[in-house]
């Protein structure tokens, strides 16, 4: 597993890339006041480059504001035994990275920080926040926390964001996404992302013949002979798990993206928010 400094050095060297791009930041702001759209002038800030104007008019211009207020971002890591798994790299380490890479275009933009650790009851919360010196703090906890014998009730998630965030937030929930999903509580005042992680071996295992397993979310083992058919049975039904959870994403107006562990995260990320 590739340690803190390492996730924390690739995310600012890869976000730092695409922002020297045609990509202002992760995601723009949404709590600002907008006013009219200027010609670039020494001294303004290149983060406020209006890109599509620019690119029209061939000369570049800048969006001016009445007022900027800091969003709150709410980043939600899902923990459940299934994440310690991965044939390229485990599932935990991949979302540590998309954690990483929220957390420090959140906190590099001045926008108010909370991380929220949840399987059926929290596992770690940090407090909201604008200090750059949490990023270490949260990608450590990613990265080290033990999320075997755990899994993930939504219906507990929603009540406890909905009782402790009251402010309405930009939310991003980072979780392999088995199980009865459902984020729905969470929409009515909030926009929501989820970022989907999972192995492409979990999806399409080749596991022909005689096999003992463990499942990660009770450590309980059994034995199986593997047939081909059962293993195609196996795809559908994780096929139609996932046709659920997509419908459920786009019943509720929640952005989505699916994130295999052979991938990285930040062309991915930047994809959803310009989506």
């Amino acid at each position: 597993m590739q340690t803190q400094k390492a996730i924390l050095v690739k995310t600012k060297r890869k976000i730092f890339a695409l922002h020297t791009g045609n990509h202002p930041s992760i995601f723009e702001s949404r709590g600002i006041d907008f006013r009219e759209i200027k010609e670039y002038t020494f001294g303004d800030e290149i983060r406020k480059i209006n890109w599509k104007v620019t690119a029209r008019e061939q000369s570049p211009y800048v969006n001016r504001f009445n007022e900027e207020r800091a969003l709150n971002v709410l980043v939600v890591f899902l923990v459940s035994g299934s994440i310690y798994f991965g044939t390229q790299k485990l599932k935990q380490e991949s979302m540590a990275e998309v954690l990483s890479a929220l957390c420090f275009a959140t906190l590099n933009q001045g926008d108010y920080l909370s991380t929220l650790f949840f399987s059926d009851k929290e596992e770690f919360f940090h407090a909201p926040t604008k200090q750059t010196g949490a990023l270490e703090r949260l990608v450590d906890a990613a990265l080290t926390l033990n999320p075997l014998s755990k899994t993930v009730d939504y219906t507990a998630l929603n009540h406890y964001i909905m009782n402790r965030i009251k402010r309405k937030s930009l939310m991003f929930v980072i979780g392999d996404f088995y199980g009865d999903v459902d984020l729905s509580a969470l929409t009515a005042r909030n926009e929501v992302y989820a970022i989907m992680v999972r192995d492409h071996f979990e999806e399409l295992p080749k596991l022909q013949g005689e096999h003992t397993l463990i499942d990660p979310n009770t450590m309980r083992q059994s034995s199986f002979s593997l047939s081909g058919s059962q293993l195609k049975a196996y795809a559908k039904k994780m096929e139609e798990q996932d046709a659920r959870t997509i419908a459920h994403f786009k019943k509720h107006k929640i952005k989505h993206t699916k994130l295999y562990t052979d991938e990285e995260p930040y062309e991915k990320l930047f994809e959803l928010f310009r989506g």
